[in-house]
C-alpha cells in the first residue's frame, strides 16, 4: 500500500491483487495530472462527474465528495476501488460496465476518461458517451505521453468535438475535446459478430482479438478434436472452466463436442472483463440458443479459486493473457495455473495453449508434475497438466 498526495488530500492506495514486493503503483503520473488540473480548475458544487477506466480507483477516492460515476470493466480494479474507497474511510461507489452508459439519465458535467490500450475500446466508450455530454461538458482524456498518439485525438475529433492536448507533465498528458453538437460520427461499430469453427461470437471494443479469431484460441480449437478425451469418465456431468472466456468461443467449441458425444456437462466462463461477460453470453444464445441458462454460469471475477469450489472441476481451458493493460508479466498466467490446479478433481486436466517463449511447460511443471504436449509449431505450444 502507497500514499497519492493528492491537492484533495491524500489516499492510501492498493492494487488488486496485492503482491508481496510490488513495484508498481496503484496510480500513475496522468492520475496526478488530472487531480492537479481539477483543482486548479475546480468543478461545479453538485456537478456530475464520470470516470472511464479509473484502474484502482485513484481518482474516486481523491474526488469521492463529488459522488463521481465509476466505469470500470475489470473485476479486480472495482474491488481494488471498493477496497480502497474502505482504506480511506469513504463511502462505497460502485463500479459500472460500459454497457451501463447508456442507462445514465442526467447530463454528465465532467468525464474523465483514462485511455485505454486498445483504440477499438477508446472509440466504443467515445460512441456511448457522446448522447450523455453537452457544449459545456468538461471532457478530458488522461494518460502517459508516450501513448496518446495523433490517432487518439483523431478518435476524440472524429466522435465528440475540437481536441486539443496539454504540455507534457511529468511525461503524462491532458486531452480537451469539445462537445460538437453538429458533427454526426456515425454508427458505433462496436460490437461486432463473426463466425468461426461452428460458432457464431459477439465481440466489443477493446475485447481480446476482436476483429477475428486470435492464433493462440486458432491452434487450440484445431488441435483439439473432441474435449471428452480431456476429462475422466466418472458418470456425472463434465464440469469444465473457460478461463479466461473472453467472447465464449473455446466453452462453446467444447460445448458442441460435448454434445457431439452424448456427454452431459456445465461450464463455468469466468472473465475479469464485464465486457468479455457481456460478450459470452450473447455468443452463447447465438450459437446454442437457450442452453447457457441451464449449463452455464458466468462469472465475473479475476481469481477462478473464489467462485468455483475446490476439487469440483474436470477440465480447465486457458489462452493465458500475458499483459495487465500495458504491463507485460506472467502474473496472471501464476494466477490460473495455481487456482486451476486447487478446483481440478485428481484426475483432471489443465489445457493451456501459449507462445513457445512463454516457457509455459516448466512452469506448469512446478505447479502439476505431469504435463504433456499435445501440439506445438514453431510459434505455440499446446499443453495438458494434469492433477
Amino acid at each position: 500500500m502507497q500514499t497519492l498526495e493528492s491537492p484533495f488530500g491524500d489516499v492510501a492506495l492498493a492494487r488488486v491483487p496485492e503482491r508481496k514486493k510490488q513495484p508498481l503503483r496503484a496510480w500513475d503520473a496522468a492520475d496526478e495530472f488530472v487531480l492537479r488540473h481539477l483543482a486548479d480548475e475546480p468543478l461545479a458544487d453538485g456537478a456530475r462527474i464520470v470516470l472511464v477506466g479509473d484502474a484502482f480507483g485513484a481518482l474516486a477516492c481523491a474526488l469521492r465528495e463529488h459522488d463521481p460515476v465509476v466505469v470500470n470493466e475489470s473485476a479486480a480494479g472495482a474491488q481494488a476501488i471498493a477496497e480502497n474507497l474502505g482504506r480511506n474511510t469513504l463511502k462505497y461507489l460502485e463500479a459500472y460496465s460500459i454497457l451501463d452508459l447508456e442507462t445514465l439519465t442526467d447530463p454528465i458535467d465532467c468525464v474523465v476518461v483514462k485511455i485505454p490500450k486498445s483504440g477499438s475500446q477508446l472509440v466504443d466508450i467515445l460512441h456511448r458517451l457522446r448522447p450523455h455530454v453537452h457544449a459545456e461538458t468538461r471532457i478530458i482524456g488522461a494518460a502517459m505521453a508516450k501513448h496518446i498518439h495523433t490517432s487518439t485525438l483523431e478518435t476524440f475529433e472524429s466522435i465528440i468535438g475540437p481536441t486539443k492536448t496539454s504540455l507534457a507533465e511529468k511525461k503524462a498528458r491532458l486531452i480537451f475535446s469539445t462537445f460538437d453538437y453538429a458533427l454526426s460520427p456515425g454508427k458505433n461499430p462496436w460490437p461486432t459478430v463473426w463466425s468461426t469453427h461452428g460458432v457464431t461470437t459477439t465481440n466489443h471494443g477493446g475485447g481480446f482479438s476482436p476483429s477475428g479469431l486470435d492464433v493462440g484460441t486458432r491452434f487450440l480449437l484445431d488441435n483439439i478434436t473432441t474435449f471428452s478425451h480431456l476429462v475422466p469418465e466418472t458418470g456425472e456431468p463434465v464440469r469444465m472452466v473457460d478461463l479466461g472466456c473472453g467472447n465464449g468461443i473455446i466453452g462453446l467449441r467444447a460445448a458442441l463436442h460435448l454434445t457431439a458425444s452424448g456427454a452431459n456437462f456445465l461450464i463455468d466462463a469466468v472473465d475479469d472483463s464485464a465486457l468479455a461477460l457481456a460478450a459470452a453470453e450473447t455468443s452463447w444464445e447465438a450459437t446454442l440458443p437457450g442452453i447457457a441458462e441451464e449449463r452455464v454460469a458466468f462469472r465475473h471475477h479475476h481469481r477462478l479459486i473464489e467462485v468455483v469450489d475446490k476439487r469440483s472441476v474436470d477440465l480447465v481451458v486457458v489462452n493465458p493473457p500475458f499483459h495487465e493493460d500495458r504491463v507485460v508479466g506472467d502474473h496472471t498466467a501464476w494466477d490460473m495455473f495455481t487456482d486451476a490446479h486447487k478446483v481440478l478433481r485428481p484426475g483432471g486436466s489443465l489445457v493451456v495453449v501459449g507462445n513457445r517463449h512463454l516457457a509455459y511447460h516448466a512452469k506448469l511443471k512446478k505447479v502439476f508434475g505431469m504435463v504433456d504436449t499435445l501440439a506445438s509449431n514453431k510459434k505455440f505450444v499446446l499443453l495438458q497438466a494434469r492433477r
